[in-house]
């Protein structure tokens, strides 16, 4: 039988107790009676509660917007390992023939200023590859153990990142 403690707390009491009488103990309640002030406490725990209840309500929801992120995120990076696998066969074919274009007066300078313009385009991919590579992997993990600080710490990678990929579509 375990031992009972040594100290103990003395209960609230209201008024001076009559000698002989047990004092009253005051129940503890989140309403104050007439007259007495509302203890911070009790707020926030009425909004605790609140909160608890729209999330458990909310539950389901918050629960696939998360499933959905994680299948996005790991979806972005086998799109990456797709693009990247023809980005740097075109990458390579490119830097090997525009200097051969060049030196051909035959090959026309549309022709030479689009290849160009793939190389440019290719090494942006290349680009935006790589900083996919180096953010995703972290959101991906953030996200399977609901860590929220490491999420909004590649908030501004990813943002970065989209940046990156917008400028490469042609707005127009």
């Amino acid at each position: 039988m375990p031992a009972k403690p040594k100290t103990q707390s003395k209960p609230l009491t209201l008024g001076k107790p009559t000698a002989g009488a047990k004092p009253m103990v005051k129940p503890v309640s989140s309403k104050p009676a007439t007259g007495e002030y509302v203890h911070f406490s009790d707020k926030m725990t009425d909004a605790l509660e609140n909160i608890r209840q729209v999330i458990d309500d909310n539950r389901g929801t918050l629960d696939s917007i998360q499933d959905m992120a994680l299948e996005l995120t790991r979806t972005i990076q086998f799109l990456r390992t797709v693009v990247m696998r023809y980005v740097d066969m075109a990458d390579d074919i490119l830097k090997t023939i525009i200097p051969i274009m060049d030196r051909l007066p035959i090959v026309p300078d549309k022709v030479v200023n689009f290849a160009k313009d793939a190389l440019e385009l290719a090494q942006k991919i290349t680009t935006a590859s790589e900083m996919a590579q180096k953010v995703l992997p972290g959101v991906e993990a953030s996200l399977r153990t609901a860590d929220i600080s490491g999420l909004q710490a590649s908030k501004s990678d990813m943002a970065n990142l989209t940046r990156a990929l917008q400028d490469m579509v042609d707005v127009d």
